[in-house]
């Protein structure tokens, strides 16, 4: 009894992290950013964003008020802006094509650099941002270390489950296809970046 209540928690809670963390919209974006890398560096990059992903979440879950609120004294506003203004510059380069991320001119990137760019801005804060980390928070406080790190390793399971499949995805829809999805998706990129920064404006000058 108690085991099932105990799954039927996590599950709720998977529920809200994915939510918040839209898998279903971001793989396809993450499809048609990392097109022209070759097979096995994609393959790289799809762990490195599920690997990166879930150690950025978990390490909020139990190190993110000490890290916040007394060794760097930020809250998730400041964390907002700044995450805003990543996506921001990042979209605006790859849309105008100025060179500074080469997967938006054609070129191949290197395995280090392919991580890298997994990392930030394809992990965060593009996947987890601000409002992951305020959910997760939130959720170990209510429910506690175990629930909260086992709903966060079923969600990023789902999502290493969606990247296995890209393959697929990727014969089914087309390179036409996602080449227009990339740039047609840099504006949406942009423009959460500006939510981002709104938002906390919004909550650092009017609280």
């Amino acid at each position: 009894m108690i085991a099932k209540e105990l799954v039927m928690d996590i599950l709720t809670y998977v529920l809200t992290i994915i939510g918040i963390l839209n898998p279903f919209g971001n793989v396809p974006l993450f499809m048609t950013l990392t097109k022209d890398q070759k097979p096995e560096v994609r393959k790289k990059m799809y762990n490195a964003i599920v690997l990166g992903g879930f150690a950025i979440v978990t390490g909020f879950i139990i190190a993110g008020d000490f890290f916040m609120n007394h060794l760097y004294k930020v809250g998730m506003n400041e964390l907002r802006v700044a995450g805003g203004m990543i996506l921001i510059v990042v979209a605006f380069r790859n849309l105008l094509g100025l060179g500074a991320s080469k997967e938006s001119s054609g070129d191949v990137m290197s395995e280090k650099d392919a991580i890298r760019y997994a990392i930030t801005p394809l992990t965060f804060p593009m996947l987890v941002g601000p409002g992951t980390i305020s959910t997760v928070m939130i959720i170990h406080k209510e429910a506690g270390l175990f629930i909260s790190v086992g709903a966060v390793a079923v969600t990023f399971l789902i999502i290493k489950f969606l990247f296995m499949i890209s393959d697929w995805l990727d014969k089914v829809l087309g390179e036409v296809v996602l080449f227009v999805l990339s740039r047609v998706m840099q504006i949406f990129i942009m423009s959460a970046g500006v939510k981002m920064i709104s938002t906390g404006l919004k909550g650092i000058f009017i609280g």
